[in-house]
């Protein structure tokens, strides 16, 4: 089963806000709808506190977790046995966390960016010993360096993620004519398109603030509020906020163009050259997904092997190629599949970083208003 990527809101004080306004919403059908998810394919999973050094239990994306190629080989060299528990969004990684007080069991997590610093706020991280990280220098400087984890403190980012947009080649040719290249695409066709966009607020109104001239990160309420504006502009388009529920509606030319997560959009790429992913030359989100320790760990020794094991140029390759995200292993790019390769949007530019930016944490009373604003966009209050 295909478990996004990105599904989760961008911060935690969104889900209280989610959860108040979800009856209000939930008859507008314009959110996606799937079942009630739990830790580790649908179960609560506890983990032992006390563990031998044989065996090594990691949290984390799908991805990361379900390639059984990569956990037997780090077995096999190192004698560890790896014992994997998927969650889908960083909120549920972190609920289980702070509810442990420390002593989830797990040694390994895979906390997004933004999540990093919430987590190193709350000290919930273990810092990393460099010593037992020889691999470190296979990793691109400018990926150690950023404001989430100054120095790679705490983290080591391994997979490159962008927000752009997916579309129906043969669909935008025929009733339009002329192939995206930008975010104000959208606006300039909203007669003609029929569009998602991704279930994520912060995406959202930080893309409409993006084009505006603001910052995806803005905390000036009146730039917010242009934001809405424009994405009123849009709404005639707009089919759906979703996440996740746009690949068989794209791929049959129901929809046209989708608001998309780059790991989600390329691997549906790979499979139909009838689907492409743009990413805008007016610039997006960029953002990384990082490994890192748990504080409380039971596995110090272990969790530092699987760290320094997954910046193998091989391993960052094949986790690379499953997962469809560009790596931030300098020596593992030419490892890449051939058809991950020639996908130009597997990774931006220096001059789309140049007019991108990270989605950052913003302190809850501007989150209120970004989510005010969401609400009445998605539930047609104006």
């Amino acid at each position: 089963m295909h478990i996004s990527r990105r599904k989760f809101l961008r911060q935690t004080a969104y889900v209280t806000s989610a959860m108040s306004i979800a009856s209000t919403i939930a008859a507008c059908g314009i959110f996606e709808k799937s079942p009630q998810e739990n830790v580790a394919g649908g179960e609560q999973v506890e983990r032992p506190v006390t563990q031998d050094k044989s065996t090594l239990y990691i949290f984390g994306w799908a991805t990361y977790v379900n390639n059984q190629e990569v956990l037997d080989n780090f077995t096999k060299e190192t004698g560890i046995k790896v014992v994997g528990d998927t969650y889908d969004s960083n909120e549920v990684m972190l609920a289980k966390l702070e509810a442990s007080g420390g002593r989830s069991g797990y040694s390994i997590i895979y906390p997004s960016d933004y999540m990093v610093t919430q987590m190193r706020d709350l000290k919930l991280l273990a810092p990393l010993n460099k010593k037992l990280l020889p691999n470190i220098k296979n990793i691109a400087a400018n990926y150690l360096e950023l404001p989430h984890d100054p120095g790679a403190a705490f983290s080591i980012p391994v997979s490159l993620g962008t927000t752009g947009v997916a579309y129906n080649v043969e669909a935008v040719k025929s009733i339009i004519g002329e192939e995206p290249t930008n975010w104000t695409y959208l606006w300039d066709h909203k007669e003609k398109l029929r569009i998602t966009l991704v279930n994520d607020p912060r995406e959202v109104i930080g893309m409409a603030a993006h084009i505006l001239g603001y910052s995806y990160n803005s905390k000036d309420p009146k730039e917010i509020e242009k934001a809405f504006q424009k994405l009123q502009e849009l709404m005639p388009a707009i089919a759906n906020f979703t996440t996740d529920a746009w690949r068989d509606p794209l791929t049959s030319g129901d929809l046209m163009m989708c608001m998309a997560f780059s790991g989600d959009a390329i691997s549906l790429q790979r499979q139909n050259p009838n689907i492409k992913y743009l990413l805008p030359n007016d610039g997006t989100s960029i953002w990384t997904d990082t490994v890192a320790i748990p504080r409380g760990a039971p596995n110090i020794e272990g969790a530092h092997a699987w760290i320094n094991y997954v910046m193998k140029p091989e391993v960052a390759a094949k986790i690379s190629d499953s997962n469809s995200f560009g790596t931030t292993n300098k020596m593992a790019k030419s490892m890449l599949p051939d058809d991950l390769r020639a996908i130009k949007a597997l990774e931006p530019s220096e001059e789309i970083i140049a007019k991108s930016e990270r989605i950052t944490k913003l302190d809850p009373e501007v989150l209120q208003i970004y989510d005010g604003f969401w609400t009445r966009l998605t539930t047609g209050l104006g």
